[in-house]
């Protein structure tokens, strides 16, 4: 069948997905690495057109779509109404009715399936059990085919509908759907619209079902399709990233990160993947082939990627005295500054003072004494450079030239700006900030292969660690020291990066990098002779 569209309706705001709907649409939330409305994007043909039912966060629907899935054919239909009385479904249908003169396909962007989707040769009903049927449009069947709706009420049914249908009959739907707009749980549904279809035969299909729609929901339909075990959560709400259509997608809640990744990607040219695209909050580039450094380590390959990166990014500025004095308060305001933010932050997320701990067994003093102690105009010395500014081996891809078939190095996930700068930052930050990825395995904290426990001031922590990463530590303080790099210093910053992590973590890892952060600041500035 030929002649049919697809509707998606993703117009809600998404109440029940908590602080995950404020930055962005629902529909767009990434499920293993991709946006939930791609797998419906992808069940159908490149040339069939796609209505989509736009309303909250819209923009970032269609920038996201055009960035993914530039190949196909989207008609948007901004909603007039989609939070409040009168929204819902069947408000969204009524109103993407001229785009749907023909047979389609209709699916809601929260529902996710396993199975392919049938073309709409004939009405069909996608249903699925459920046992609480007062949440769903459950369904009567008898000899195949549905007789009965009954729309969010307690009944004995044991299907309901999952919000995935093909409308053969088009001209009865939407005249039924037109004719009774009555509103139930606040909204105007499509129950109406498939009443009038019982007539002409609506047949039930089964269907493996995931409900993205509730925020418990998501959390286990991400595990369900990722495969993972993993016990720890490791993203951000303003922030990700999706693998889709042979693509890397990147979204930012701050347009300005965005715009700013993009502007660096310019300074990065060569080193880093080509930017396609950028569309307000998101941006595209190609997907490359290869690993991460995390998964091929050996003590070689560390020493190549040193080498590599001392030669090709770590370049030296010579600056005139003005600039020399922008990054001297590039400085103060990165490290100095934001670290005193950021500890705020914490402490307001966690509702925590700022006191001594016994911390591993170690006797800290209050952080504020700690950060007192540091020779601050040292610290903002820095050396200007090109820079990564997340410098870690989660951030740094391995691959093979295509033409000579010899390694190469790819960087990623590239931070923003320095203190506001975008042109050079201060290059002992990537030298703290790659310190830090070796010091602790991210890869193993995203396993959750970590502990955590406090008692009143007293904190214990642990994590795993493996010996490649140890060995990787070892080659990497070598290159420090061949090269006179100030490994005082950079413990010094390893810490007010752990620091700095903390606010914008899950527990328990933000309490983790807390206070490791405190207990390696005191042991530094102790090293250092800053502290007595």
């Amino acid at each position: 069948m030929d002649n049919y569209k697809v509707c998606i309706l993703a117009a809600g705001v998404g109440n029940r997905m908590g602080a995950l709907s404020k930055h962005i649409n629902t529909s767009i939330l990434p499920v293993n690495f991709k946006a939930a409305i791609s797998y419906h994007v992808e069940k159908f043909p490149k040339e069939v057109e796609m209505v989509i039912a736009v309303g909250h966060k819209k923009e970032t629907v269609i920038n996201y779509l055009s960035l993914a899935h530039p190949e196909r054919k989207f008609t948007f239909v901004a909603i007039d109404e989609y939070m409040g009385p009168g929204a819902g479904p069947g408000h969204s249908l009524l109103q993407c009715k001229e785009h749907l003169q023909c047979p389609f396909v209709l699916c809601v962007a929260d529902t996710l399936i396993l199975e392919d989707i049938p073309v709409p040769d004939k009405n069909w009903f996608g249903i699925a059990p459920v046992k609480k049927t007062e949440d769903y449009c459950t369904v009567k069947i008898k000899n195949n085919l549905v007789f009965q709706l009954d729309d969010k009420i307690k009944t004995d049914n044991k299907f309901a509908f999952l919000g995935l249908a093909g409308i053969y009959d088009h001209e009865t739907f939407f005249a039924s759907l037109e004719k009774n707009k009555e509103i139930k749980s606040g909204e105007v549904q499509v129950s109406n619209g498939f009443r009038g279809l019982i007539e002409n035969k609506l047949i039930p299909v089964g269907f493996t079902w995931f409900d993205t729609g509730t925020l418990d929901n998501y959390i286990e339909t991400n595990k369900n399709f990722s495969g993972s075990t993993a016990a720890f959560d490791f993203s951000k709400g303003d922030e990700f990233i999706y693998f889709v259509n042979g693509r890397v997608v990147k979204f930012f809640a701050d347009q300005d990160i965005a715009s700013k990744r993009c502007e660096r990607a310019l300074h990065l040219k060569g080193l880093c993947p080509e930017i396609e695209k950028r569309k307000d909050n998101f941006y595209s580039y190609k997907r490359i082939d290869g690993q991460v450094l995390y998964d091929v380590l050996n003590t070689q390959i560390v020493h190549d990627f040193l080498q590599w990166i001392k030669f090709e990014l770590w370049k030296k500025i010579d600056l005139s005295d003005e600039e020399k004095k922008e990054f001297s308060q590039a400085c103060k305001r990165f490290y100095q500054e934001k670290t005193i933010q950021r500890v705020e932050m914490f402490y307001d997320k966690k509702g925590l003072e700022d006191t001594p701990n016994i911390i591993n067994g170690v006797r800290v003093p209050a952080l504020k004494e700690l950060l007192a102690k540091i020779n601050w105009e040292e610290i903002n010395n820095g050396i200007p450079s090109n820079f990564h500014g997340d410098l870690q081996f989660d951030n740094i891809l391995v691959t093979r030239d295509p033409s000579s078939n010899l390694q190469k190095f790819i960087l990623l996930d590239w931070r923003q700006d320095f203190g506001g700068m975008t042109k050079f930052g201060d290059l002992y930050y990537d030298l703290a900030k790659l310190y830090g990825g070796l010091t602790i395995s991210y890869k193993l904290i995203k396993e959750g292969k970590f502990t955590f426990d406090m008692s009143g001031t007293s904190v214990y922590y642990n994590f795993a660690i493996k010996n490649d990463l140890l060995d990787a530590k070892e080659e990497y303080e070598s290159f420090l020291s061949r090269n006179k790099f100030d490994l005082r210093k950079i413990k010094i910053l390893r810490a007010l990066i752990y620091l700095n992590m903390s606010p914008l973590h899950h527990d328990p890892f933000d309490l983790l990098i807390y206070y490791m952060g405190k207990l390696m600041l005191y042991k530094a500035l102790m090293e250092n002779g800053d502290y007595a």
